[in-house]
């Protein structure tokens, strides 16, 4: 009897391999967490790339302030060098299409907003408005160039503040 029940047996059966699909929850968490912060350290390396681009800008703007305001221009030269400038230093920043159609009262609108003044619009900054495209030109020389490195240096102090904000957050 014994010989007859073990015939009646059939074999073990063992189980499949484990599948390496679909994941167990806690690898899709792992993933999830890695994506993210890979994600997040390409916005950050963006991110200080952008605001290196703009220091090296404006540290680029003052060296050529620093050119004109050492060579012996004209004040008609003088003014079309810092309109120029700030122009050129402006569509850098801000980008062409805000910019770069800006003429007359808006630009020097635009100008009092970056800078943080009212100058350019009610002061010695009016020079820029139209005076650039005139024969003559009359200006305090000492007051628009102050007004120039002023404006220049709130660019980079805004830079610089927004990148320590970005670090502090």
């Amino acid at each position: 009897m014994t010989a007859d029940g073990l015939e009646k047996l059939k074999d073990i059966h063992l189980p499949s391999d484990v599948s390496w699909w679909p994941l167990a929850w806690g690898w899709w968490v792992l993933f999830t967490l890695f994506l993210s912060m890979m994600l997040l350290a390409i916005y950050l390396y963006w991110r200080s790339q952008r605001k290196s681009r703009e220091e090296l800008i404006i540290a680029e703007a003052l060296h050529v302030f620093h050119n004109l305001v050492d060579q012996p221009l004209s004040p008609q030269a003088l003014l079309m060098g810092l309109s120029a400038l700030l122009r050129r230093t402006a569509m850098s920043l801000y980008g062409r299409e805000i910019s770069a159609n800006l003429s007359g009262k808006p630009w020097l609108e635009f100008l009092n907003e970056k800078g943080f003044t009212k100058t350019f619009t009610e002061g010695v900054g009016q020079a820029f408005g139209d005076q650039p495209y005139r024969e003559t030109v009359d200006y305090n020389r000492d007051a628009l160039l102050g007004l120039t490195r002023y404006w220049l240096q709130k660019q980079l102090l805004t830079t610089v503040d927004e990148n320590q904000g970005a670090t502090h957050a």
